[in-house]
């Protein structure tokens, strides 16, 4: 469990995911958003612009405060 930063409430876990030809999406648990999900619109990350390889990342999303965190590195 992850607590918000920002607001205090709980926040949910899920994946971060895109594939550059449906946008960005999150979905809550352990596996990403499949073809259905990103045909009806569910989880599309809306502050998200193209993106151009395919990727996941476990990240948390507060539906208070709307913020998400993951954990990342900058390679150098």
């Amino acid at each position: 469990m992850m607590i918000c930063p920002f607001c205090g409430k709980e926040m949910q876990k899920g994946i971060l995911s895109g594939d550059g030809r449906s946008g960005v999406s999150w979905k809550q648990g352990e596996r990403k958003a499949g073809l259905l999900d990103r045909i009806v619109g569910e989880g599309k990350v809306t502050a998200a612009k193209g993106s151009l390889v395919a990727f996941t990342i476990e990240s948390y999303f507060c539906p208070g405060c709307r913020k998400m965190i993951f954990d990342t590195d900058i390679t150098k």
